[in-house]
């Protein structure tokens, strides 16, 4: 299991990368870990309230990063080393739900409460590279503007109740260009 301290960590570097990603490497400041990661915006989602960019594990700090959180809502998960995805692939149809399932659901859940229209699961292992999960639908477009297409290895994989979903290393994600990203989430308002 993760211990929250591990977790934090993860998030504090997934936001620096992300910053730097954002700005072509001049900015590690742009985005940061929501307040209690997410679990402000679950509590008053609970009381019928929304709170703005509140949602999923990732907040921004600037008003220029509001385009990636506007496009999708990102969840993290670090530090489960003995959980993969596959975990969905050979469970039994009554097996209890494993930890993937109740990552997608949380993802799915805080996409649909930020009402963003895609929601991204960024996972990392003990000594492995982070991975980034997206619903095939935002792949489909990201694929189509060219910048996906040369990315290897990645999966795409049908979940039972989720859909297809769509697997990379966060690395290879990267070489989309942020322009690209905030035009997508201005044609998705």
């Amino acid at each position: 299991m993760a211990h929250s301290g591990k977790g934090s960590a993860f998030e504090r570097e997934i936001c620096k990368i992300l910053g730097l990603w954002w700005t072509g490497g001049k900015r590690d400041d742009v985005f940061w870990r929501t307040s209690n990661s997410g679990g402000r915006a679950k509590i008053r989602i609970k009381q019928g309230r929304e709170t703005f960019a509140q949602y999923g594990d990732i907040q921004a700090t600037d008003p220029i990063g509001q385009p990636l959180l506007d496009l999708t809502t990102i969840e993290l998960k670090r530090g489960y080393g003995r959980t993969s995805v596959a975990e969905m692939l050979d469970a039994p149809s009554n097996a209890a739900k494993c930890l993937w399932q109740q990552w997608l659901e949380q993802a799915i859940t805080d996409h649909t409460n930020a009402k963003t229209p895609f929601w991204t699961l960024i996972t990392k292992r003990d000594r492995r590279q982070a991975v980034l999960f997206i619903p095939v639908e935002l792949y489909s477009v990201l694929h189509w503007v060219g910048e996906l297409r040369s990315v290897r290895p990645l999966i795409k994989i049908y979940l039972r109740d989720f859909g297809t979903v769509v697997g990379m290393q966060l690395a290879d994600f990267l070489i989309i260009q942020p322009k690209q990203i905030i035009q997508l989430a201005k044609d998705n308002q």
